[in-house]
């Protein structure tokens, strides 16, 4: 009886892994999941705190005549947060919405050619995200909320982390997009 990790390690050839896939795409297939599922759990509790600070918010106010100095500037830093998680999980799923009238009467060349444009598009406009959110973040880094005292530069992190999340995402659609103009349009 061995072990499930000594039949993995026997069963795959040199450099593979036990599915038969490079080491190289199988861990960077595991890293994205892991990834996209950390991304969903950071969102999912971003909006969860953010609907309790509304909530608390609510209930102090009207019902204590005491409202909360610091969670009208919390809710607003989540909701940030959540746009740009949202962002993020929208291309994952590529799910942002698009009207492809004139794609779809498009030979299936011509639309691998037109996603290929769309996704250098996302690219440079990730990369000018990545690199003027590193900025931002960097020049608000010492400079504190108003109510909640913690550095700025944590609400703007989130500009350039969303982005280089995006560029990866552009990157693989448009090797997705040049492998099927390559071959004609023909779903790989």
């Amino acid at each position: 009886a061995r072990s499930r990790r000594s039949r993995r390690s026997s069963d795959a050839g040199a450099g593979e892994t036990a599915r038969g896939l490079p080491v190289s795409t199988a861990s960077m297939k595991r890293l994205a999941a892991i990834a996209a599922r950390a991304t969903d759990a950071l969102a999912i509790a971003c909006f969860v705190a953010m609907f309790a600070c509304v909530l608390a918010q609510v209930f102090f106010r009207y019902f204590l005549g005491s409202p909360l100095t610091w969670s009208d500037e919390l809710a607003r830093y989540l909701f940030v947060w959540c746009a740009f998680l949202g962002w993020v999980i929208a291309a994952r799923r590529r799910s942002h919405l698009a009207v492809t009238v004139g794609r779809d009467r498009m030979s299936p060349r011509a639309q691998a050619a037109l996603k290929l444009v769309g996704a250098l598009a996302a690219l440079a406009f990730a990369v000018v995200l990545v690199v003027q959110g590193v900025r931002i973040a960097e020049r608000n880094w010492d400079v504190e909320t108003t109510a909640l005292a913690v550095t700025s530069g944590v609400v703007y992190a989130i500009v350039p982390l969303a982005a280089l999340a995006i560029g990866c995402y552009a990157i693989a659609d448009a090797r997705a997009a040049w492998a099927a103009w390559r071959t004609g349009g023909a779903r790989r």
